[in-house]
This record gives C-alpha cells, sequence and structure tokens, in this order.
C-alpha cells in the first residue's frame, strides 16, 4: 500500500498541472490553485481529523454525544451551495435521528482535494468522507485509501440497477464497487442562439461538426466574432476522438491510442478553424478566456460540463440572450465520456464511523437528492427512477436544456481506471495545447505524448 500511496501523490503532482475540468461545475472553468481559502479550509480539516477521532471515540464510549464526521468536496458555485444545503438536510432529518453530524468541507479544485486527501490520509488527519473525479478513483481504490461498499451495498439490498449504467464504470475497480456516483456529467454543447439567429443559423439543426464549422463561418460573417471558443483540455479531448471512431487508450487500457488518424483528424479540425479565424484556442491555464468570451458574447459555441448549466443560464439570463444545449457534435458517430466525482468512505474507520458515513452515502445517492443536486447545479440526475420524479419531469419540460446530458447518457462512455491516466491526462493537455495553440510537430508531439502514455499505463 505505501508503495501506491507514494507512487500516486507523484501522479497527482504532476496532473495538478493541468486541473480537471472534468465535471467542474464552475462556468468560469479557472485552472488557479490553491487559493488562501483553500489553504485555510485544509488547515481546518486536519483539526477537524482530529477532533472527529475524539468524538467518535467518545460516542463509542457510551457519551451522547453525536459521531462527527468530515467530507471533503470539490468545486465551488452551485455546488457549494448544493452540499451545504443537503448535509444541514442530512444533519436535521437521519443524523438527528441516529446521533450523526457531518461536517462538509471545500477543498478547491478535484486536483486540490486529491493531493490534500494523499497528504492528510498519511498524516493520519483524513476526513471520514470524500468526493474523488471519477478518473482518481481507481488510484485511490489501488492505494488502499478508500473501501469497498460491496459488503454494504449487499446488506442493504441497495438497488444498483437504478444507477444509469454509463456512470457505474468508474465505481468498480477490480469487479469491486469504491464509491456511488454523486454529482455526475458529461460534456455538452452550448450555443449562444442569439449570435446563430443573427448568423441565420437555426440551432436545432446543429448535429455534426461540419454544421459547427459552416455554422461558425456565418456567425463570423455576420457578426465578426468566433464560431468556437475553447480551452485545451484532455476530457473534451476524449470526446471528440469518440466522435471520429478513436479513444485516447485501448480497451484493456494497457495502451495508448493518440498516434493516429483518429487524433490527427481533430487536431486538423481545430486547427483550421483557428487559422480561419473561426475557433479562438488557449491552453487550460487561460480558461478564464472561455468565460469571457461567454459573457461578451464573442462565441457561439462553448463546451463545458453540464455541472456548469445552472450557472451559464443564470449568466445568459442576466445579459440577456439564448442558450442552447446539444451533444457533442457527431463525426462518425455520437461519443462522449462522463465526468463529475463520486462518493466515497475512507479506509480505517472504526466500525461506528463506518456505519455513520454509510448513512450519509446513502442520503447524498437517494432519488430526492440526486434530483436537488441537479436542480441546483445542472449535474445529471443520477438515478433512473429520477427521470420520473414529478419535479424533475417539471423541471426537464421547463428547462429542456438539463435533459440534453441525460440523453446523451447512452452513448456515453467511463473514463479510464487505470492510475497511470491520472498523470497521462495532465500530458494530453500540455500536449494538445502545444499543437493546436503553438503549432508544435504534430508527428513527433503525438509519437512522443504515445510513447510516454504506454510507459505511464504500465507502470
Amino acid at each position: 500500500m505505501n508503495r501506491w500511496i507514494r507512487k500516486s501523490m507523484a501522479i497527482l503532482a504532476a496532473a495538478a498541472m493541468a486541473a480537471s475540468m472534468a465535471g467542474c461545475g464552475s462556468a468560469s472553468a479557472s485552472a488557479a490553485g490553491n487559493s488562501a481559502s483553500t489553504e485555510a479550509s485544509s488547515a481546518e480539516a486536519s483539526q477537524d481529523g482530529a477532533s472527529s477521532e475524539a468524538a467518535s471515540g467518545q460516542a463509542s464510549s457510551g457519551s451522547k454525544d453525536p459521531i462527527e464526521l468530515t467530507f471533503w468536496f470539490a468545486n465551488s458555485d452551485t455546488v457549494e451551495t448544493y452540499i451545504g444545503e443537503a448535509t444541514e438536510r442530512f444533519n436535521s432529518t437521519v443524523g438527528a435521528e441516529k446521533g450523526i453530524h457531518v461536517t462538509a468541507e471545500y477543498q478547491g479544485e478535484y486536483t486540490d482535494l486529491h493531493q490534500k486527501l494523499q497528504a492528510a490520509y498519511i498524516a493520519g488527519t483524513a476526513p471520514q468522507l470524500t468526493v474523488l473525479e471519477i478518473g482518481a478513483v481507481g488510484m485511490f481504490a489501488q492505494g488502499g485509501m478508500i473501501q469497498s461498499l460491496d459488503d454494504r451495498i449487499e446488506a442493504e439490498g441497495m438497488d444498483m440497477g437504478d444507477f444509469h449504467d454509463g456512470l457505474l464504470y468508474n465505481c468498480y475497480i477490480d469487479d469491486s464497487c469504491y464509491a456511488l456516483p454523486f454529482l455526475r456529467s458529461t460534456s455538452i454543447l452550448y450555443m449562444n442562439t442569439s449570435l446563430l439567429e443573427q448568423a441565420g443559423v437555426n440551432p436545432d439543426e446543429i448535429e455534426t461538426w461540419d454544421d459547427v464549422a459552416e455554422a461558425s463561418e456565418k456567425v463570423k460573417e455576420a457578426t465578426g466574432k468566433y464560431g468556437i471558443s475553447m480551452p485545451i483540455n484532455y476530457w473534451f479531448h476524449e470526446a471528440f476522438m469518440l466522435t471520429w471512431g478513436g479513444f485516447t487508450v485501448n480497451e484493456d487500457e494497457t495502451q495508448c491510442t493518440v498516434d493516429n488518424e483518429v487524433d490527427r483528424t481533430v487536431i486538423n479540425y481545430f486547427k483550421d478553424l483557428r487559422d480561419r479565424g473561426l475557433a479562438h484556442l488557449y491552453p487550460y491555464a487561460e480558461a478564464d478566456k472561455m468565460s469571457a468570451d461567454l459573457m461578451d458574447q464573442d462565441a457561439a459555441f462553448f463546451f463545458q460540463s453540464t455541472g456548469g448549466l445552472s450557472q451559464m443560464l443564470s449568466i445568459a439570463d442576466e445579459l440577456g440572450f439564448g442558450l442552447q444545449t446539444a451533444f457533442i457534435p457527431k463525426g462518425t458517430q455520437y461519443g462522449v465520456t462522463t465526468g463529475g466525482c463520486n462518493i466515497a468512505m475512507l479506509s480505517g474507520l472504526s466500525e461506528e464511523q463506518q456505519n455513520a458515513a454509510w448513512e450519509y452515502i446513502k442520503f447524498m445517492t437517494t432519488v430526492d437528492e440526486t434530483v436537488e443536486a441537479s436542480i441546483v447545479t445542472g449535474y445529471l440526475a443520477t438515478r433512473k427512477s429520477a427521470a420520473e420524479d414529478p419535479k424533475m419531469v417539471e423541471w426537464y419540460e421547463q428547462y429542456p436544456q438539463y435533459k440534453v446530458a441525460l440523453d446523451q447518457l447512452e452513448i456515453s462512455s467511463g473514463r479510464p481506471n487505470n492510475p497511470g491516466y491520472v498523470e497521462f491526462q495532465a500530458e494530453l493537455t500540455n500536449d494538445m495545447a502545444e499543437i493546436m495553440v503553438n503549432d508544435a510537430d504534430v508527428d513527433t508531439t503525438l509519437a512522443e505524448l504515445e510513447a510516454k502514455g504506454n510507459e505511464l499505463l504500465n507502470e
């Protein structure tokens, strides 16, 4: 286990250079690192971890004090709002009944949280509960830092079939379930319908990459604005490769598959639009440019997580332009990877803490909570039965933009579970930016990237 922990810490340090956008709920797509407030939260978490253990010890020795648990989460804005409200609902209902109190603590973006979790686990001050970006579940499971939920799922008789199939792949490692779907997403296409209508483009007719290119040309001619504004990011690139029939790794995740014609098709498509002045492309470290282009209405098309939908709709409403969503455009087929986070329980907990943590996990993944989470944030309703919930049905009728990602789940794929992929995705983000923004040699860069990927996947 120690070998895995040391290795995964090194991987996360590298991955932090390309902070994850995979399911991030912020429309700003900020790539900022640890803020002062995040560092303060981390320090508080260390203190709370020690106090939680003390509280648990008192409870187990007969004290009437509640069992104190700490839950770490990532991403702010609507996510922070939802988790705060949901945790309060738990504490005032199930928690009050069973003597459990949960404190939810914001830890920054996913990579911030992952790094802090590693350090806290080694120091013995880790929380009892955490979210994990779905691609990191495998690394934490194989590192022994989170525990299998199999026994509790079986004892509870939990209907795992009620979770959408496309969301479960990144919950299972070596046929054992280590996490449950929580705030889950897919990337989707966002369209400024006001700009498109000025250019004589019907947004309902945007289905393929050719449609996007043709519409971008019309937008440029009619308004002088960009067609596409996009930060270069591995999560988007995974989806783009899928739409042209490829992917970044092979099926068993042992071989990198980026040095091929599918990847060149993706690259050439965006470079051509950039060269024609139809696409504004920039490195992920400059992802705030997407927010500026959105708010200034300087582009018609954006790619972002469905987790940012509530915030982006709010921006559109405030600034007075239309915003519509659609599937990631089709090349030879439709395709997208899922994103967002799962909820997990740390290993090494007492039986009493495990029981209490399981109560919180169950509560946060109920139909009622996934409906509420979807409405507040834009993340997917993770349970199939949620689509029939009257509140969700009414919401979809009023805001059809929210249902697009749910429908897109039918053609979605999970993200790689191989622990080495966490470091590879940072390399992918950086190298694609070098090619598409800085005009690095395509053949040389792809060959070196694939070789590095093969090395990482097989360590």
